[in-house]
């Protein structure tokens, strides 16, 4: 079965950000509002459609930290299957589809196209099965069932309910903009197939194991990072270093900017913590680091700094004299001069003035430059046309990194020389690249292409011999399982990853059963229970004695508890429980009673700044001096009570609306109130 389009987790940069909008006109028909639909799509800014739109492959954004570009080839099925751009989606059909990717994207946008794209595929391929042609108008029920069925057939089980979903979307979009006609609203009908989330199963045990680094592999990295020397072997060791710092993604790694050090002031005084570039709507931040992480970091910065230094003089100059020519300090000699030799051009590019022969392979057939007759059988090349072939070969992003238009790359770290990083060719002294996530990738093993890994250059193996191959993201997935087994809580695991939605930490969720028991446990051994209830206390009491209160339900609150039923109806005053007749609070109990001491300090405070507003004559303040005057009154009529020596510890208190204490020592129903010296004693 095929796995069918993939999307991926990697950020990308979107390329526009306008919104769409088609309200169809009901005395139109179906081809009528597809064709003004499809004219509004075709003459928007999205995508750059007006640029894009007669294209069948569209350039839709780019991936942060990567020079690879997202795009949206609208082939059929057929010709998807075998990774081709033709035959592409027949008319009208083509048309259709194009202004619907435009408007969806507008409106519900995705971060890869892929699996949208499938859906339309599908699409197409129902309507050829139906004999209906390429027209969309000609969508119905059995159309969309049977795109469902294709997408069942050709694609993994969640691919399928992934297209499928789309499909929905798509129906959705037709039938409310009256391109077809449906009874009533098109579902799907795929069940989501179960992930691999459950903690006791044996297959996903094995799909953790799966996402995190081996033993081998966490030592084998360490090794590395201490004898690395040649440039990309630190470059990847350094990365993988602070990736195992603190859990970031690998565009948030090679977004790193050169001043990305940060020591700590004031209440951070004596911490150190590194700058990061958010992703996923998450912001950039500064991430403290662990005290025993601090040199590891502060080692792999500086190794960083270093290895990049060349390409960082380079970046510098190109950012500020972009039509002229870099040159090294070997050849700077030459910058007044007319025409260069081969092998002049060969000191240029490469510092090595015998590579003659590949410097005239260069100008000849990469940069196909004109040759020019020197004298004495010499032949040369204006040094003019050499620096345009030069300058050319600039990054295509330039001055900004590839994926993100907000890092010059002057101030990055993730530069190299052209080629520094590959072992056979000849690095270039004049151009620099920027360093991606197959730089990443390819050294640990994630994209195997023929190359060794960094681990094999350096002979490290997995304990039972077999090679090392990691996945950058699976150091993100294990200094999550760190902070869970650690016992940091899902808002601080959250903001320690760089996430927007605590509900994202699911994902990185690798605890066993048992790791998930082992505290609570622990915690029974060590007689945590025992502080839970402090012996002689209270007592607890049977169900009809419970009964025998009048008690239908009951609920702690932050002062005492709450005979309030909410399943009859949901409290009435917004849990201002201070301020309600419901609530009764218990004299003794030492932690509700520092609540409301805590309470009437905040009451206090807050009155007065209502007062001031008040003389300022601030609209609605009279109503907030009201509010705070009766809430600090009821708050005081508690703590007097509380405070008096002939009330009994365990005693009930409560406050009628009229602001009257009502106090009893027995759990009985209140029943009526008699005046004893201005308070209402139960009875």
């Amino acid at each position: 079965m095929r796995s069918g389009p993939r999307s991926t987790s990697r950020e990308v940069c979107v390329l526009s950000t306008s919104v769409l909008h088609f309200t169809p006109r009901d005395e139109l028909g179906p081809q009528e509002n597809l064709n003004a639909f499809v004219e509004l799509c075709r003459q928007s800014d999205v995508l750059s459609a007006r640029a894009q739109f007669d294209s069948n492959a569209w350039e839709v954004s780019r991936r942060k930290g990567n020079n690879s570009v997202v795009r949206a080839i609208f082939s059929t099925l057929e010709a998807a299957d075998h990774a081709l751009p033709v035959p592409a989606l027949p008319q009208p059909f083509l048309d259709f589809a194009k202004a619907a990717v435009l408007y969806l994207h507008s409106t519900r946008r995705t971060i890869s196209p892929s699996v949208r794209i499938a859906a339309f595929r599908c699409i197409e391929a129902a309507l050829r099965e139906w004999n209906k042609g390429a027209r969309p108008t000609a969508v119905n029920v059995d159309v969309l069932d049977t795109a469902v069925d294709i997408a069942r057939n050709r694609f993994s089980p969640l691919v399928a309910y992934r297209v499928a979903g789309q499909l929905q979307l798509i129906a959705e979009l037709m039938w409310t903009k009256k391109f077809i006609v449906l009874r009533q609203a098109w579902v799907h009908g795929l069940r989501k197939p179960s992930e691999l989330g459950s903690r006791i199963s044996k297959e996903a045990l094995a799909a953790r194991q799966e996402k995190l680094p081996s033993a081998a592999a966490l030592r084998a990295l360490a090794g590395i990072f201490r004898d690395a020397v040649a440039p990309v072997d630190i470059l990847v060791s350094s990365y993988t270093a602070l990736m195992l710092c603190a859990p970031e993604r690998i565009n948030e790694v090679l977004r790193l900017r050169r001043n990305c050090w940060v020591k700590g002031e004031r209440r951070f005084s004596g911490k150190f913590g590194i700058r990061w570039s958010g992703s996923k709507l998450a912001e950039d931040s500064t991430k403290w680091l662990p005290t025993s992480m601090v040199p590891i970091a502060r080692e792999a910065i500086e190794k960083l700094l270093t290895a990049t230094a060349a390409a960082h003089e380079i970046a510098k100059w190109y950012t500020a004299n972009p039509q002229t020519l870099f040159l090294h300090k070997n050849a700077a000699h030459l910058r007044d001069s007319e025409f260069l030799s081969v092998a002049e051009i060969a000191l240029v590019l490469w510092n090595d003035e015998s590579a003659a022969a590949s410097a005239r392979t260069w100008a000849k057939t990469t940069a196909k430059l004109d040759a020019m007759e020197l004298g004495a059988n010499k032949t040369g090349y204006r040094f003019s046309d050499v620096e345009q072939a030069v300058i050319k070969m600039l990054p295509a992003t330039f001055p900004y990194m590839l994926g993100d238009p907000h890092l010059l790359c002057k101030d990055a770290v993730a530069v190299v020389r052209r080629n520094e990083n590959h072992s056979s060719r000849a690095t270039y002294f004049c151009m620099f690249d920027c360093a991606d996530y197959n730089t990443i990738a390819n050294a640990l093993g994630a994209n195997r292409d023929g190359r060794k890994t960094i681990f094999e250059r350096f002979g490290y193996q997995q304990d039972d011999g077999s090679p090392i191959t990691i996945r950058s993201h699976s150091l993100r997935h294990y200094l999550n399982m760190l902070a869970q087994v650690g016992g940091l809580s899902s808002a601080e695991i959250a903001i320690f990853s760089g996430r927007k939605d605590e509900r994202q930490n699911r994902a990185y969720d690798h605890m066993t059963s048992d790791e998930v028991q082992a505290p609570i446990t622990e915690a029974l051994k060590a007689g945590f229970t025992g502080n839970l209830v402090p012996a002689g206390s209270r007592d607890l009491v049977t169900r009809s004695e419970f009964r025998g209160l009048g008690i239908g339900a009951a609920h702690t609150t932050e002062f005492g508890w709450c005979m309030h039923n909410f399943a009859s109806e949901p409290c009435q005053l917004h849990r201002d429980c201070i301020n309600c007749e419901e609530q009764d609070c218990i004299k003794g109990e030492a932690h509700k009673e520092a609540n409301l001491r805590r309470l009437k300090d905040e009451t206090e405070y807050l009155l007065e700044q209502a007062r001031e507003a008040l003389t300022e004559q601030e609209y609605g303040a009279d109503t907030w001096v009201r509010h705070q005057l009766k809430t600090l009154d009821r708050v005081k009529s508690i703590l007097t009570i509380m405070e008096d020596p002939a009330i009994l510890p365990g005693s009930r208190i409560r406050l009628s609306i009229e602001g009257a204490p009502l106090i009893t020592n027995k759990p009985t129903q209140l029943k009526s109130h008699t005046s004893v010296r201005g308070r209402k004693v139960l009875k």
